[in-house]
């Protein structure tokens, strides 16, 4: 009898330990499974161009996945409209803090991928006081530059003179990568484009 309860508590025991790691794979296996949900045709994020940041890290647009994205496209020698687009980011990032919202995610992807090294943006970032805990700065080639413009709607061209016509775009990106608002201006109000991502944590 003696014998026959421990061997009962011994297989209990057993059964315990096996199944944790089973519970925990298949809590993993869910998570995989949420993670994989198709995004839908207007996501940016199904584009599958590579990108470098700043950290020398090559990445895929998805990884952004998730979180709200407040993204531009510009170049870090451009003396013109690239200053007043990355001002007005910076703007919103701290009409944003004094919100106390978090988990924004802020994107600058280079239009020009000769001169913007990983390197040349880790130093931008450095120069313009942009913390890479929140900011990522992005280097493609020319296909994911170009791919990445058409998809956000910003029109660019090299001028005479060496450097880049572009369009001055500040797009909210959506948890899906879906754009939600945009500002095709160099005026922006910052509190409009901080209410816009109230509105995402909402919904």
């Amino acid at each position: 009898m003696r014998f026959s309860t421990f061997s009962l508590a011994v297989t209990a025991l057993l059964y315990c330990v096996g199944s944790a790691p089973a519970r925990a794979h298949d809590h993993d296996h869910m998570m995989q499974m949420q993670a994989a949900e198709p995004l839908s045709g207007a996501s940016v994020y199904n584009l599958a161009s590579p990108w470098t940041d700043q950290d020398g890290e090559i990445v895929e647009l998805k990884s952004l996945r998730g979180k709200p994205v407040v993204a531009a496209m510009a170049y870090t020698s451009c003396k013109d409209i690239c200053p007043l687009i990355v001002t007005n980011m910076v703007a919103i990032e701290k009409a944003a803090g004094r919100k106390n919202l978090t988990g924004i995610r802020f994107a600058f992807f280079s239009l020009d991928p000769a001169v913007d090294t990983p390197a040349r943006l880790k130093a931008y970032a450095e120069e313009r006081g942009l913390d890479t805990a929140d900011w990522s700065l992005y280097h493609g080639d020319d296909k994911a530059v170009r791919d990445l413009a058409a998809a956000l709607g910003v029109r660019f061209r090299r001028d005479d003179k060496g450097g880049i016509d572009h369009s001055a775009a500040i797009s909210l990106l959506d948890e899906k990568g879906e754009i939600v608002f945009q500002k095709l201006d160099t005026k922006v109000d910052a509190d409009e484009f901080v209410a816009k991502i109230e509105a995402l944590t909402k919904r």
